[in-house]
């Protein structure tokens, strides 16, 4: 039996409209303060709860940053994160994680997907961000 697996994406370049992010976290308050912070950076945010939500709005919007929520190694961050990276490589990906789970290591260039600890310290997404 052979068993197939098909995504619909829409492919764009980042910057189509703009400095975009996009952010998929379950827990509104730091979704809320990932938002703000990148807005006042001069990004238009997207937000959604789930990192398979995100993969349509970072398809549609091009955005040059996306940070999505891993719970655990190989959850459904994991797997949105990885799809992300092949489907969209014009977009930053950065996974943020429970301190045990978390690479403390926020320079960018060390892995395709930098993962921030949670809470997420904002000084430590400024520097992944400042190389956009």
């Amino acid at each position: 039996m052979t068993t197939g697996f098909s995504i619909d994406a829409d492919i764009r370049p980042p910057g189509q409209g703009g400095r975009r992010a996009v952010i998929a976290d379950d827990d509104p308050g730091q979704r809320d303060a990932l938002a703000r912070h990148l807005a006042e950076r001069g990004f238009a945010v997207s937000t959604v709860s789930g990192g398979f939500e995100a993969l349509g709005l970072i398809g549609a919007e091009g955005p040059a940053v996306a940070l999505l929520r891993r719970r655990r190694p190989e959850d459904e961050g994991d797997r949105a994160a990885a799809l992300a990276c092949m489907l969209y490589p014009h977009t930053r990906i950065i996974l943020t994680a429970g301190a045990p789970d978390a690479q403390l290591d926020a320079e960018p260039g060390n892995s395709p997907v930098t993962v921030l600890a949670r809470p997420v310290d904002l000084a430590l997404l400024d520097r992944c961000l400042d190389g956009l």
